[in-house]
C-alpha cells in the first residue's frame, strides 16, 4: 500500500493474519514491550514477498529494492526508538565484520573466555528490552547485490539466509535439519545462530523438530496451524518446561549457565 505494508503470507491463498498493517503490528510489539521493559530480546523475521503469485505489485515494479528497506525501516522507527533495537554495528563492533566478529568471539569462548569483547552477540543484561530485526533472505538472495550500497539495509537488519560465509552471517535459516547437519555444526562453531522453519505439517515436521533439539537449534519456527493436539506441540510443551521464563540451550550452553541468575 502508498504508506503502510500488509502483512500476509500469499495473497490471496493465504492471507489470514493477525495484524494486517505493518505499523498495526508494530505498535502491539511496542505495547507489550513498553508493559514488560526487562523482556527477553524479541527476534523480528521480515520477508518481502516478490514473485507474482506472492505479491503481484511489488514483481511488477522489479522486485525488492533499497527503498523497501529505508521505508521499512522509516516506518519502525516511527514506532520505536533506535535505542530499542540490537543493531549490526553493535555485532560488528572494531572488527572488519560481522561474521569475523562472531567467529572471534567464539573462539574466546572455546579458549574458556566468555568475557564480552564489545563485539560478537552481546550479553543478557545488555540485552534486556531490546529488539533484533532481521530480514529473511534465503529464498531470493537480494541482499548480495543491495548490502553494500544500501545504508539502511547495512545499519539496521541482520540477515538470515543460508550462507554461513558471507562477511554478515549471523542468523542461518537451516532448511531441513535432517539433511543439513555439517551446516548446523559449522555455523554453531562460528558462533552464529541457527533458525529452522518445520515445515508445514507433513509427515517429517516431528523429526525435523527432534533433530533440531538434537542440535541445539536457537530458533525453531513454524507455519503449521493445526497445532493444540499434535505430536509436535505436546513434545514443545515437555520439551521446554520450566518455571523459569528462560531455559539454558541444553547442546549449547556453558556447564556455568544458571536460570536463576538469568531471570532478573
Amino acid at each position: 500500500m502508498k504508506n503502510d505494508y500488509v502483512v500476509y503470507h500469499m495473497q490471496f491463498i493465504d492471507d489470514k493474519t493477525n495484524c494486517y498493517c505493518f505499523s498495526d503490528c508494530l505498535v502491539r510489539i511496542h505495547r507489550w514491550s513498553q508493559q514488560n521493559p526487562k523482556h527477553y530480546p524479541i527476534f523480528l523475521f521480515i520477508e518481502i514477498k516478490q514473485r507474482f503469485r506472492e505479491d503481484f505489485l511489488t514483481a511488477l515494479f522489479g522486485g525488492v529494492r533499497c527503498q523497501h528497506f529505508e521505508s521499512m525501516k522509516e516506518q519502525i522507527l516511527r514506532v520505536f526508538s533506535i535505542d530499542s533495537f540490537i543493531l549490526p554495528e553493535l555485532i560488528r563492533g572494531h572488527q572488519t565484520s560481522i561474521n569475523l566478529a562472531l567467529k572471534k568471539q567464539r573462539q574466546d569462548e572455546l579458549n574458556g573466555n566468555y568475557s564480552y569483547g564489545n563485539y560478537g552477540w552481546p550479553p543478557l543484561s545488555q540485552s534486556l528490552g531490546k529488539i533484533l530485526v532481521s530480514f529473511i533472505d534465503d529464498e531470493h538472495s537480494i541482499v548480495v547485490d543491495l548490502i553494500s550500497t544500501c545504508e539502511s539495509l547495512s545499519n539496521f537488519f541482520f540477515i538470515a539466509q543460508t550462507n554461513i560465509n558471507l562477511p554478515y552471517a549471523s542468523i542461518i535459516n537451516i532448511r531441513n535439519p535432517l539433511i543439513h547437519e555439517q551446516l548446523i555444526v559449522a555455523s554453531h562453531m562460528n558462533g552464529q545462530i541457527s533458525r529452522v522453519l518445520l515445515g508445514y505439517g507433513d509427515q517429517q515436521i516431528f523429526e525435523r523438530y527432534k533433530q533440531s533439539r538434537k542440535y541445539g537449534i536457537h530458533i525453531i519456527s513454524t507455519d503449521y496451524v493445526q497445532c493444540d493436539d499434535t505430536e509436535l506441540c505436546q513434545s514443545v510443551k515437555n520439551d521446554f518446561q520450566s518455571s523459569s521464563p528462560i531455559l539454558c540451550n541444553t547442546v549449547l550452553a556453558p556447564s556455568f549457565c544458571n536460570t536463576t541468575i538469568l531471570s532478573l
